[in-house]
């Protein structure tokens, strides 16, 4: 092999397609924006999406590119693959992870990896690199690793609220063609994710932000267009708004819709809202700029429980947020809890019906999931059941409540029923079909 093939990092998102059924796969964001920020300071990187190559591929094109630094990112659903890549690579390359999971529990990592990113990595990747030589990692923010068996941990990483200094992600290196086909083939419309805000100053218990954390900071206007030009050009239909909370800030929300309209670009787009800082006028605005679809996090329909998740919404708004959704001509989807802890029969009674009373596009349901480094996570530490959490794939009930699992899952399924009897305009059967089954489910232990 040539030696012009030789680069300074190579970048790898250990996602891998799924052989059956169809998912919701996205190209990392994330590696993309450390691409970027690699190429701006002068570094030759290669960004490998493990989605669509075996993974004999993936080693083959590490090997031949000899890179001096090899960055691995983890999600808690992929932590397997990243894992046993990192297995296979150790020794031939400086070893990074970061992304979402390790930002969260750093320790589970050390062992397996020369560096632990935390939170943001633009910056951090690009200090590595000034450090790769001399090794003196510790005066690198945001870094955690071992150093003759003891834990060293640089210094938190502040955020930044200012992004105007992010450069656009590099997609150059996605698998593009093959998202596409499989978006077409699966979902119709062909989709991939842009993020134009970053953090949520919100404190949900079950929350888990250890990448971007609470500061909540905006892209401009203008950088925001230029990214879904370059979407539209590489031949996607439609975008994932990947934001923790699209729409935290109205007026720069307002702002941003009018611009992307004025664009007329050939794009649709969706996005995640809070059901409190919306109203008519702004998903009307929404709708003209191509938004099809918004996600709400409701997460349930009765006042209690939404106090023990420490949401700060109600169930009335999140009615209002809804309707006014769907009166501006947007599918409103909702997603909600089942099992959380203050959970009654009645309660779980109450927001399934409220879910079913609501005129969603699109219900998601999941049993409550403690996820590590929460709020709620800490909160049933004495509960938690054994069970691997890589294993469970996120809807087993893993800590003991006053509920079987057996229960939350048919509470599921009425809800799922009735969502689906509304859907075909059947109100008087899914009437019918809740009142027969309240007390079934109540009889349920």
């Amino acid at each position: 092999m040539s030696s012009e093939e030789r680069v300074d990092v190579v970048l790898v998102y250990p996602q891998r397609a799924p052989a059956q059924g169809r998912h919701w796969i996205m190209p990392s964001l994330g590696l993309m924006y450390l691409s970027a920020s690699l190429r701006r300071a002068g570094y030759s990187v290669r960004h490998i999406d493990h989605t669509f190559l075996e993974r004999s591929e993936v080693l083959q094109q590490i090997e031949r590119l000899r890179p001096s630094v090899i960055g691995i990112y983890c999600m808690i659903t992929m932590q397997d693959e990243a894992l046993s890549l990192a297995a296979q690579v150790r020794g031939k390359a400086l070893t990074v992870v970061g992304g979402p999971y390790p930002s969260g529990e750093p320790e589970t990592f050390v062992d397996q990896f020369d560096l632990v990113a935390v939170g943001e990595g633009e910056e951090t990747i690009v200090q590595i690199m000034e450090h790769v030589d001399d090794r003196r990692f510790e005066e690198i923010g945001g870094l955690v690793f071992k150093r003759d068996g003891q834990i060293v941990r640089g210094e938190p990483r502040a955020r930044s609220k200012d992004m105007t200094d992010l450069p656009l992600p590099y997609r150059g290196d996605i698998p593009n063609a093959e998202y596409i086909r499989y978006w077409r083939k699966h979902w119709k419309d062909a989709t991939t994710p842009l993020m134009s805000t970053r953090g949520c100053p919100f404190r949900c218990d079950f929350c888990h932000k250890s990448v971007f954390g609470d500061l909540f900071s905006a892209r401009p206007v203008e950088s925001v267009v230029a990214e879904m030009r370059e979407i539209a050009e590489l031949g996607y239909d439609h975008i994932w708004m990947s934001d923790d909370l699209f729409t935290l800030n109205y007026k720069r929300t307002y702002e941003l819709a009018q611009a992307i309209e004025a664009a007329n670009l050939p794009l649709s787009w969706e996005c995640l809202s809070r059901v409190t800082h919306v109203d008519q006028a702004l998903f009307e605005q929404m709708h003209r700029a191509g938004c099809k679809r918004i996600f709400f996090g409701i997460e349930s329909g009765d006042e209690g429980v939404l106090k023990q998740m420490k949401k700060g919404i109600t169930p009335d708004q999140a009615r209002k947020a809804v309707e006014a959704c769907v009166a501006a001509g947007i599918k409103a989807a909702g997603f909600f809890m089942v099992g959380y802890l203050g959970e009654t029969t009645d309660s779980l009674i109450r927001s399934i019906n409220f879910s079913s009373s609501l005129p969603l596009d699109y219900v998601s349901y999941t049993i409550a999931y403690p996820l590590p480094g929460t709020g709620f996570y800490e909160r049933v530490r004495e509960r938690r059941q054994r069970g691997e959490w890589h294993k469970v794939r996120h809807n087993r009930l893993l800590f003991n409540t006053d509920f079987s699992e057996h229960k939350l899952r048919a509470a599921i399924l009425k809800g799922a029923i009735q969502h689906k009897l509304n859907k075909l305009h059947l109100r008087p059967a899914a009437r019918a079909f809740e009142l027969a089954t309240n007390p079934l489910l109540r009889a349920l232990k």
